[in-house]
């Protein structure tokens, strides 16, 4: 079972949408991991506001979808969550705690989403404009898994190229895994860890998906296993 406490990197993203100021906030952890029933409670994130001038931010959920060729769907799921506060006023310089629990019912899998904090824009009286523009963004995955659910990482298929290796890769198990927890060997050469994520690019793989990118200057038939 996929621990709690995942490598940072896998669970650093964010997406900028129109960047106004140089310091942003940040949402931690980036990777949260809710564990049922023993986390039925919820766990907690720190909103951080680094700034000099409060921030007013409103979170909404989304589930993630993550296609072969690496793009990702977002569907909305904030009827899956409870999240409180559902938005909130960071004064400059503080840190703002927002639980997030699950009420999504049973599982046969796992689910993956992603909390978002969106910054909303200040007219210059320091009123909140109408509307829903956002001025930046900042997203944590968050995990929604049950006791006793295992990932099972599977080679689908390979297509040798004459600079590379094309692979599939799929999760045949009923819990999420990252690539980053896996690992190529073509021969003597071996591909795994950081470096496969970074070839990969995209690297959650939900329950039931699969895969594919091309992994340069190796030859030979791919052996999958887990990194140790």
């Amino acid at each position: 079972m996929v621990e709690k406490t995942l490598r940072v990197f896998i669970g650093i993203f964010f997406l900028t949408l129109i960047a106004k100021t140089a310091s942003a906030f940040t949402l931690e952890p980036t990777v949260t991991v809710l564990e049922l029933p023993a986390d039925v409670g919820g766990e907690t994130l720190l909103l951080r506001n680094p700034r000099n001038v409060d921030l007013p931010v409103m979170f909404e959920v989304m589930e993630r979808k993550i296609n072969e060729d690496g793009s990702e769907e977002a569907t909305p799921a904030d009827d899956e969550f409870v999240v409180f506060p559902p938005q909130a006023v960071v004064r400059a310089g503080k840190t703002q705690a927002v639980r997030i629990q699950w009420v999504g019912g049973d599982l046969s899998q796992s689910r993956s989403f992603t909390l978002y904090a969106s910054e909303l824009p200040l007219s210059l009286n320091g009123e909140q404009k109408s509307g829903v523009t956002t001025v930046f963004r900042m997203g944590a995955s968050i995990h929604v898994t049950s006791k006793g659910f295992v990932s099972q990482p599977k080679l689908v298929r390979y297509r040798p190229e004459k600079d590379g290796v094309v692979v599939s890769i799929g999760n045949d198990g009923n819990e999420f895994i990252y690539v980053d927890m896996l690992r190529l060997k073509f021969g003597n050469d071996e591909v795994g860890g950081f470096e496969l994520a970074n070839i990969a690019g995209r690297t959650l793989i939900t329950p039931g998906a699969v895969r594919t990118f091309k992994v340069g200057g190796v030859q030979g038939a791919p052996k999958l296993q887990r990194e140790e």
